[in-house]
């Protein structure tokens, strides 16, 4: 079956009530801090990174946006999971300007399975700047992208992204939750 291109509507802390997520939801997605080391200090040592895609790609309009980037742009976009114990916890999309990668950021296209919020919560020169959230379902792309080999999707998957910039120059990291992470009781 064939999607067209569709993105959820992404909404700051602001309006964030206006998607209604679950208290404990809600606070897992405004949580700040490290999502990794979030993830690493419940996995007891189960903790990796599975690269699913990287490379050039057209991006969404919304990106495109929040990172000015002018209509048609492309730009490095790496594609992983975060898993917990071979589980699948967070399905990550990162996007980093193509100028970007001339000056500050090219080592970033260079991680294989390593973390990527690892090495940004390490920069003592990353300022993590605009949050947003949203509520995706299966017509968004994002959505389609995180389900990929699931056998039985969710009917919603919730996300946030965060525009980061190093040195001034921007990426924009994409953390959608599956439902492993939503829905483990023990996760604090």
């Amino acid at each position: 079956m064939y999607f067209p291109h569709t993105e959820p509507l992404w909404v700051d802390a602001s309006r964030l009530s206006l998607l209604a997520p679950a208290p404990t939801l809600r606070t897992r997605l405004t949580r700040s801090g490290s999502l990794t080391k979030t993830i690493i200090h419940h996995c007891d040592g189960g903790f990796d990174v599975s690269v699913i895609d990287q490379r050039y790609l057209s991006i969404y309009l919304s990106e495109r946006r929040l990172l000015q980037l002018p209509d048609g742009a492309s730009a490095n976009v790496r594609a992983v999971l975060l898993r917990c114990n071979h589980q699948p916890w967070v399905f990550a999309r990162t996007v980093i300007p193509h100028y970007a990668l001339r000056r500050s950021l090219r080592h970033l296209t260079q991680l294989g399975n390593r973390s990527l919020g690892a090495v940004l919560h390490a920069s003592r020169v990353m300022e993590r700047s605009q949050v947003e959230y949203a509520c995706l379902s299966q017509p968004h792309t994002l959505f389609r992208q995180a389900t990929q080999g699931m056998k039985q999707p969710p009917k919603q998957l919730w996300g946030r992204r965060i525009l980061y910039r190093i040195e001034g120059d921007p990426l924009l990291v994409n953390e959608i939750f599956l439902p492993r992470f939503t829905t483990d009781r023990s996760l604090r």
